[in-house]
C-alpha cells in the first residue's frame, strides 16, 4: 500500500497542473516543493509573471511619453521603480495565494516540504533542513524545472554580472547595460531597461535576434525596430569573456576582439536542469547527455510509474508546455488516452510590439521537403492597427501546398501573443487556409489580419 497514488515533485507549472488534475481524477495526491512559499515555481516567482508586470509598466510609460501622438498632453512623467516593484510583488503574491488556497488546498492535495531524492521507483526521500522522511507513491511525476545557469566564463557575481533573478529586483536602472542573448529573455529585459532609460547593448552569438525564429524577414524587422528605439545589437559574434574591472565597470570582450563596457551585464542565456540531485540514474531513469529526462509522448520515462514534465524534458522551456505535459501525465496515470504534440506549442516574446510563433516557417518546411503556400501581411494594412497607431510589424502563415493545411504562423506586431492562438488552433485541428479565410472575423479587429493573411496565401486578399 502506497502513501499516495500520485506524487508530483516540484510545485511549478507542470507539478501544480499534474497534481490538480490527478486530484480531480480521484487520485490521492501529494505535491512536493523545497522552496518556502515556492508555489508556482519559476513562472510565478522569477519568470513569466514578474517580467510581465515590469513590461506592462514599461509599456504604459512609453505610451505616456508618446501620448502627444494621440492628441493628449502629458508633462513630468517618470517611473517610480519602488512602486513598480511593489506592484510586481502584489501580482506574484496574489497568484501564489490563489494557487495555494483556491486551487490546491480545496482539492485535498497534501503539501510536502523538502528536497526530493528517489530511492527507488516508488520511494522518495525528502530532506527539509535537519528533518528527513520517506514517502511512497504508486506513480511519481518529476517536475523540478530549471535555474539560471552559472556559466563559468561569464564570472557571474550576482551584483555586476547578473542573471534574470537579480535583474527582476533592480531598484535602480543602470546607465549602461550589456545583455548576453537575444532570445525571449534577453529581448524582454532589453525592452524593460531601455524604456526606463538604460543604454542597452545586446550581444548574440547567432547572426540575428530571436535565433529560434527561422525567418530572416521577421527577425530582420525586429532587429531594425529595436535599433530604431535605441538598443544596440551585436549579432554574429560569441563572447570571449566578461570581467569586472578595477574601476567597477563590466568589460565584455567579443570573439572578434571588440570590447564593450557597461555598468552591469545581464546573462540571459542558459538554464541548468534540476535533475542532478534526484538520484535518477541510480534508479534507472534514462537521461540525455545534457541531463534531460527521456520520455515518450505520454510523459512516461524508461521506468514504469515514473513520469517527467516541464523544462527537464524535450522541447522549449515554457510554462504552458509544462502545464500541458502535467495534464497528460495525470490523464495517462488515470488510464485515459492522452498524447503530447510538440508541433503546436506556441511561444511569444512580450516586447512591444510582441513576437509570437507556432509550427514551422517556410524555410524549415523547405528543409523537410514540404512544398508550401505562404501568406504575408503587414500590420499597416489592418484598419484596427491603423486606428491604434500600432502599424509596426508583419505576419506570415505557412501551409502545405498540396492540401492547404496550415503548418506554421509567425508574427511581429501588436498583440501577437493573442493572434497566434488562432493559428495554433488551426494547426491542432488540421484546418486549412480556406477554413480560416472563409470564416467571418469581427471588424475592425486585429484578428482580421490572420484571415487576410490566409486569403493572401490563396491569392484572394484585398491587399496584394
Amino acid at each position: 500500500m502506497y502513501d499516495y497514488d500520485v506524487l508530483s515533485i516540484g510545485a511549478g507549472s507542470g507539478g501544480c497542473a499534474s497534481a490538480m488534475r490527478s486530484a480531480d481524477l480521484g487520485k490521492k495526491t501529494g505535491l512536493v516543493e523545497y522552496r518556502k512559499n515556492g508555489t508556482g515555481g519559476t513562472c510565478v516567482s522569477r519568470g513569466c509573471i514578474p517580467t510581465k508586470v515590469l513590461l506592462q509598466s514599461a509599456k504604459v510609460y512609453a505610451e505616456v511619453l508618446g501620448a502627444k501622438e494621440y492628441g493628449i498632453a502629458v508633462t513630468d512623467a517618470k517611473p517610480d521603480m519602488r512602486v513598480i516593484h511593489q506592484k510586481k510583488m502584489m501580482a506574484v503574491n496574489s497568484l501564489k495565494f490563489g494557487l495555494d488556497n483556491m486551487l490546491i488546498k480545496p482539492r485535498g492535495i497534501d503539501r510536502l516540504q523538502g528536497k526530493a531524492r528517489l530511492l527507488d521507483a516508488h520511494t522518495v526521500e525528502l530532506v527539509n533542513g535537519e528533518e528527513t522522511r520517506t514517502v511512497t507513491a504508486e506513480n511519481i511525476i518529476i517536475a523540478t524545472g530549471s535555474e539560471p545557469a552559472m556559466i563559468p566564463v561569464f564570472h557571474i557575481d550576482k551584483e555586476k554580472i547578473i542573471t534574470s533573478d537579480e535583474a527582476l529586483n533592480l531598484q535602480e536602472m543602470p546607465e549602461e547595460l550589456i545583455i548576453v542573448g537575444a532570445g525571449a529573455l534577453g529581448l524582454e529585459f532589453a525592452d524593460i531597461f531601455s524604456t526606463f532609460g538604460s543604454k542597452v547593448t545586446i550581444v548574440e552569438m547567432m547572426p540575428h535576434v530571436v535565433p529560434t525564429l527561422k525567418d530572416l524577414e521577421i527577425t530582420g524587422a525586429v532587429g531594425k525596430y529595436m535599433e530604431k528605439n535605441g538598443i544596440t545589437l551585436k549579432c554574429g559574434s560569441g563572447i570571449q569573456s566578461i570581467q569586472v574591472q578595477e574601476n567597477g565597470r563590466v568589460c565584455c570582450e567579443l570573439a572578434n576582439g571588440e570590447k564593450i563596457e557597461a555598468d552591469k551585464a545581464l546573462v540571459a542565456i542558459g538554464r541548468s536542469l534540476n535533475t542532478k540531485e534526484l538520484n535518477l540514474e541510480a534508479v534507472g531513469v534514462e537521461m540525455t547527455p545534457k541531463g534531460q529526462i527521456v520520455t515518450d509522448d505520454q510523459m512516461r520515462t524508461s521506468i514504469p510509474g515514473i513520469y517527467a514534465v516541464g523544462d527537464i524534458t524535450e522541447g522549449p522551456q515554457l510554462s504552458h508546455k509544462a502545464q500541458k505535459q502535467g495534464l497528460i501525465a495525470a490523464e495517462v496515470i488515470a488510464g485515459n488516452d492522452a498524447h503530447m504534440r510538440y508541433d503546436v506549442i506556441p511561444s511569444a516574446v512580450f516586447i512591444h510590439p510582441e513576437i509570437a510563433m507556432v509550427g514551422i516557417t517556410a524555410d524549415e518546411a523547405e528543409e523537410q521537403g514540404i512544398q508550401v503556400l505562404v501568406g504575408k501581411m503587414r500590420f499597416s494594412s489592418n484598419e484596427k492597427a491603423m486606428a491604434m497607431q500600432k502599424t509596426t510589424g508583419l505576419i506570415k502563415i505557412t501551409a502545405r501546398k498540396e492540401d492547404h493545411k496550415i503548418i506554421g504562423g509567425h508574427i511581429f506586431g501588436e498583440d501577437a501573443s493573442v493572434l497566434i492562438e488562432e493559428v495554433a488552433t488551426a494547426i491542432q485541428n488540421g484546418l486549412t487556409l480556406d477554413d480560416v479565410a472563409d470564416s467571418i472575423h469581427a471588424h475592425p479587429t486585429l484578428s482580421e489580419i490572420v484571415m487576410e493573411t490566409c486569403k493572401n496565401a490563396l491569392g484572394k486578399a484585398f491587399h496584394k
